[in-house]
């Protein structure tokens, strides 16, 4: 069947981790142009925040949907489903080879034949939903028992806490009517093109120190002044009237303006609040990286159960060369030619642990790899506490184990032990206070 389809390629990892670099390389190797997946880089006039790829560096490569929107549009899914699909099959009517390179990595659901609509349409609401969300938008436990009532299976997916993603969930069912479940386990997860990945990756802590080193890079190349420009456009635009729903979509939501609306807030004098957005931006890059390799492992990779994944090793930039380039290189090679990849290893042996081959080898019986997402169960961790100070709740009995044998736990587990033999210690101080207490009554007594 993959004889038919028209080859892509894709490239995926963590931001910083070198992605534009191998795009670059494969498309000046291949014939190639690059099509943009970054909802950060779409936009116009904020190059060094979104951290678009230098012109300098692009070796002539066209580069697509990229630098093309105003910064008073939204984006979205649907739209770059089309805009994608139309720019894949125009790359090939050039008889050149279309690469899709990006951090946002939820846009490549648009590779799949599955049609997913979750436009929100509210016109479809009754008057008791409208109120249900007026009063309940921001309260967990109330959204996570509507979605409960309306789709179990699904409430079974997510965190209760997960506050976006249910209300999501309730929105679509109140938009058509019907079970988000039955809706996603509907879906043709096969793809439109025969599609060959490369997920780029970088070990945590070498890519940690990656990452604040590109965060001060950008503000020795101008990013001061793009900040205080979004800033302008800001007040512009009025976006501060609804500052929180505002701040859900567009060119706002980048990592790196509203970590310093304090700093502008005070007319951009204060250095320590200028600091302070810095570390932020920092942290939430970070997290941010750990999310996209959350989103390959426990979407991507059961989707497509793991056929043509292939790992690059871009932890050593000195071995940059043997690691990624070439072996990039040569896998595609194969691919274009229509030879056999599966000889190929799916990852260096030090890095075997990021694909479950257990796991994959579970998926090759199951249609929709969704039908194990939603039959999850739910774990509980006494030792370990959420933002509100409840028990932490886990989705998934691998996450859980995963939760176990990590540091967070492990951090809480040693608190813990602490607590008990300070609170024992106490406990026989008290006794100990008491006895000597009795004691000296009793004497006097006497």
């Amino acid at each position: 069947m993959n004889k038919t389809k028209q080859k892509i390629i894709v490239i995926l990892g963590s931001t910083a981790t070198g992605k534009s670099d191998i795009s670059i390389q494969l498309a000046t190797k291949f014939n190639g142009e690059i099509i943009n997946s970054d909802s950060m880089q779409i936009y116009k006039d904020v190059d060094i925040v979104s951290n678009k790829h230098p012109m300098e560096e692009r070796n002539g490569i066209p580069h697509h949907l990229m630098d093309f929107l105003p910064l008073t549009e939204s984006y979205n899914l649907k739209l770059f489903e089309k805009q994608c699909n139309e720019k894949i099959n125009e790359i090939h009517s050039r008889s050149k080879l279309p690469i899709v390179v990006g951090g946002t990595h939820y846009y490549l659901q648009a590779l799949f034949n599955k049609c997913i609509n979750e436009t929100i349409s509210k016109e479809n609401w009754t008057s008791e939903q409208k109120l249900f969300i007026k009063e309940n938008e921001f309260n967990p436990s109330k959204l996570y028992e509507e979605l409960n009532k309306i789709d179990p299976l699904m409430a079974n997916k997510w965190h209760p806490n997960d506050n976006k993603r249910v209300l999501r969930m309730i929105e679509i069912y109140y938009s058509t009517g019907n079970k988000p479940s039955d809706i996603y386990l509907s879906q043709d997860l096969s793809l439109r093109y025969d599609t060959l990945f490369f997920w780029v990756y970088s070990d945590a802590e070498i890519l940690n120190q990656r990452l604040d080193s590109r965060v001060d890079k950008m503000f020795d190349n101008g990013a001061t002044e793009e900040v205080q420009f979004l800033y302008k456009k800001f007040k512009e635009y009025k976006i501060d009237e609804d500052l929180e729903e505002n701040m859900k979509s567009g060119i706002w939501q980048v990592i790196g303006f509203r970590e310093f609306l304090p700093w502008l807030e005070s007319g951009c004098t204060d250095k320590k609040l200028f600091e302070e957005g810095k570390t932020i931006m920092k942290t939430k890059t970070r997290q941010y990286a750990k999310k996209q390799i959350k989103w390959i492992k426990n979407t991507l990779i059961p989707d497509i159960k793991g056929e043509n994944m292939f790992i690059l090793d871009a932890s050593d930039l000195k071995e940059w060369s043997d690691n990624v380039e070439d072996r990039a290189a040569c896998i595609a090679k194969n691919f274009l030619e229509g030879n056999d990849i599966t000889k190929f290893n799916k990852s260096p042996e030090r890095l075997s642990n990021l694909l479950d081959f257990s796991a994959l080898k579970n998926l090759e019986n199951v249609s929709n790899p969704i039908e194990l997402k939603l039959n999850q169960d739910k774990f509980v961790c006494e030792n370990c506490k959420d933002k509100n100070g409840k028990n932490l709740i886990i989705v998934g009995e691998d996450t859980y184990k995963l939760h176990l044998s990590g540091r967070k736990h492990k951090q809480g587990l040693h608190y813990m032990t602490k607590r008990m033999k300070f609170e024992n210690w106490k406990k026989e101080q008290e006794n100990k206070t008491k006895k000597e207490w009795i004691e000296k009554e009793t004497l006097n007594d006497l």
